[in-house]
């Protein structure tokens, strides 16, 4: 007769063949889902306060598309895929920009617009003049007729004459107009210095050496004995933003050409205050300084 508390080992060695192709089965599960489930790709690591960062850029204005400044030598080289701006200076070597996200050496736009790009990303930043270099000075921005009249005999002091002219005043001499190109004669009443201007009817001219123009008539007599010269202007908006110059040691640019007013307009602002600016930036390389 069988004893009812004997082991049966044949139950036992079933339980065990069960627990070892469970074990099994999960093996082979887990070893597919391993090798033959795509694993999520693991965030890549963007910039962020603090960061170190080395950028490419281009920076160029968004009504015209004429580049200021950028870090790559090929776009500073190339003039008909890139047209530039007045203000583009070309330098001896271009490099990336590297700075710190945060320290304050770029304009808050450009700082804010690198966050969150990982390494090789490219991005578009619109940066407002808030967030870039400001508002422009109003007192610096100057309206001219397209046709305007200038003075035969301009009356001025010794200091105000070598400010405008860079030599100092010699009665009797002929000097050259920094602005306009002709000829005119000095005179010297005490501390008063009187300038004739002897520009010709039709005489072409090229005011602060950046456009074309050509004068209209001269009139000894008018304005009670002060004279006019009338100048025609020749400008249209396909110079705006690409044209401009220097007098008295201040630089300006076009800025405006409104043919319908029949204006024109000189800014002596710097060319990138007051304006909204758009930098295309592609990260090149990023470090951690903490």
């Amino acid at each position: 007769m069988a004893r009812p508390l004997a082991r049966d080992d044949t139950a036992i060695s079933d339980w065990i063949i069960l627990l070892a192709l469970v074990i099994a089965v999960v093996v082979v599960l887990g070893a597919y889902y391993v090798v033959f489930t795509p694993q999520p790709t693991p965030a890549a690591r963007t910039a962020g306060l603090g960061d170190t960062v080395s950028i490419d850029y281009i920076g160029y204005f968004p009504n015209s598309d004429l580049v200021f400044d950028t870090s790559l030598p090929s776009v500073a080289k190339d003039n008909a895929t890139y047209p530039k701006a007045y203000s583009f200076s070309f330098r001896s070597g271009y490099t990336e920009l590297q700075f710190t996200v945060g320290d304050g050496s770029v304009v808050k736009g450009f700082d804010q617009g690198v966050r969150g790009l990982a390494v090789g990303q490219t991005a578009t930043i619109s940066i407002p003049p808030s967030l870039g270099y400001g508002a422009g000075n109003t007192s610096l921005i100057h309206v001219h007729d397209m046709v305007e009249t200038v003075p035969v005999r301009v009356t001025m002091n010794t200091s105000e004459f070598e400010s405008y002219y860079g030599q100092v005043a010699v009665s009797a001499t002929n000097v050259t107009d920094p602005v306009y190109g002709w000829s005119a004669t000095v005179s010297i009443l005490g501390s008063t210095v009187v300038v004739t201007n002897s520009p010709y009817p039709s005489e072409a001219i090229r005011p602060y050496h950046a456009w074309n123009a050509v004068v209209l008539s001269v009139d000894d007599t008018a304005d009670n004995g002060t004279g006019a010269i009338t100048i025609q202007n020749h400008l249209d908006a396909t110079q705006v933003d690409k044209i401009g110059g220097t007098v008295n040691g201040q630089t300006f640019y076009l800025a405006a050409v409104d043919p319908v007013a029949g204006t024109y307009t000189l800014n002596f602002n710097r060319q990138v205050v007051g304006r909204t600016l758009v930098f295309q930036v592609t990260l090149i390389r990023l470090s951690s300084n903490f």
